[in-house]
């Protein structure tokens, strides 16, 4: 495990380790000095919305949630722990990320021709998507998930991922500068949120319903009254349900937002014909 004392109640243990510490305070430190420098050096449509400042501050809370908190402990005694802690950094912290940052920044950003071109690359809808799943499957392969338990590298490595992967798949839905190689409409976007849910899906299924798989977990869960066998169940109903549930709210908005764009643009033609009819001949 990594470094916490097993001995004490799992809720009175922060994680204190300070390489998260300081990298969370580097993006802090970070957006802040994107706010200061658009508010010093260009219009106010182009400062960062108080929306955006409270996405991306809600984001770093969840962040510190996650990964401080007496929660990354109870992630190394529960693999139900684990998932929720997993969940909280694709879907909770990367999205608020995205929707957090102003597009001003992102566009100078991406201004240089290198980055621009491989972040393009990366965000396509396909990539990004086969990316993000990846992700997660194979850190759920057991002698990997065993393996990371084990050690503080791995573990970090394994959250950095979550939070990147998630960057990219949130990125061409609610991406600030839409520059992809193949920039989604709404409906492609509906299409692309349904689609990339279903990998996790059938992951979060198919740890409920097989046998144990990681052996971290066998003797720690029971310390708090659940068999692996149940832990993991739970940990497979949490990435199954609430993960489907989350992506179907998503693209309902999306959806929505769809319908409410084609009603708008039929009432717009109706009224441009009604406008022509009117005219004297």
């Amino acid at each position: 495990m990594h470094g916490h004392d097993m001995s004490q109640p799992w809720f009175t243990q922060w994680n204190w380790n300070p390489i998260i510490l300081v990298g969370i305070a580097v993006l802090i430190g970070l957006y802040c000095y994107g706010i200061i420098f658009l508010q010093r050096n260009y219009q106010a449509e182009e400062h960062a919305r108080r929306g955006q400042i409270v996405a991306f501050a809600i984001a770093m809370v969840a962040l510190f949630a996650a990964l401080i908190s007496p929660l990354d402990m109870l992630a190394e005694m529960l693999f139900t722990g684990h998932m929720i802690q997993h969940l909280m950094l694709a879907f909770m912290v990367a999205p608020l990320m995205v929707l957090g940052i102003p597009p001003k920044i992102a566009s100078l950003l991406l201004q240089p021709r290198p980055v621009a071109l491989g972040w393009k690359w990366l965000v396509m809808p396909l990539i990004s998507g086969i990316l993000f799943n990846a992700n997660i499957w194979i850190w759920h392969a057991p002698p990997i998930m065993n393996a990371m338990m084990e050690s503080n590298s791995l573990h970090l490595l394994a959250m950095v991922l979550y939070v990147v992967t998630g960057i990219l798949f949130w990125w061409p839905l609610f991406g600030p500068v839409q520059n992809g190689v193949f920039p989604l409409n709404l409906a492609g976007k509906l299409i692309y949120i349904l689609l990339g849910d279903m990998p996790m899906v059938l992951l979060g299924a198919g740890l409920t319903f097989t046998y144990p798989l990681y052996a971290t977990y066998a003797m720690t869960s029971r310390m708090l009254g659940l068999t692996p066998a149940l832990d993991q169940q739970l940990g497979g109903l949490i990435m199954w349900v609430p993960g489907a549930i989350f992506m179907i709210v998503v693209a309902s908005i999306l959806f929505l937002r769809w319908m409410l764009k084609q009603e708008a643009r039929q009432q717009e033609e109706d009224r441009r014909l009604a406008e022509l009819a009117d005219e004297p001949a």
